[in-house]
């Protein structure tokens, strides 16, 4: 029996280190959600949420929550309701698993789609940190530049 306890904790503490995920700068993230052409007044809204939500950890996997249900990435998307463990479902039609990596892209499309059809409030992370709270200051990351075309 000992010895099971001593193979499970090594396997956690394995697990666990493999998990760490990366840790998005306020920067990173702005220019990930400019990237995915999130409206910019609500960048301060979504940077806030990452953080509450994960620490800005991309590969953040939480749970179980209610009903056996797991939170995946920087958005902490449920699978509960919107995405489906190991296999493409719930309402973004994506594997939870694909939230837990460093490609935020597909992870932006979903919480898109939450914020669009519960806000932000969707988020008590959001509810608690950031709703009628200052949001970060963003003003001094670089915008992202959009090229010219010149005329001839």
């Amino acid at each position: 029996m000992k010895r099971i306890c001593v193979i499970l904790s090594l396997l956690a503490v394995l697990i666990d280190s493999q998990a760490e995920g990366r840790i998005l700068t306020e920067c990173e993230a702005v220019q990930e959600l400019q990237r995915a052409k999130v409206q910019r007044s609500l960048i301060s809204n979504w940077v806030c949420l990452m953080q509450s939500e994960s620490g800005m950890d991309t590969q953040l996997v939480t749970g179980p929550k209610t009903a056996s249900s797991f939170s995946f990435g920087v958005f902490q998307i449920n699978s509960a309701k919107w995405c489906s463990r190991g296999h493409s479902g719930g309402i973004c039609n994506k594997r939870c698993e694909d939230f837990a990596d460093d490609d935020i892209q597909d992870d932006i499309v979903c919480a898109n789609k939450i914020q669009s059809m519960e806000g932000f409030k969707a988020w008590n992370g959001w509810v608690k940190k950031c709703k009628n709270k200052s949001l970060p200051n963003i003003g001094n990351c670089k915008r992202r530049r959009r090229r010219r075309r010149t005329r001839r």
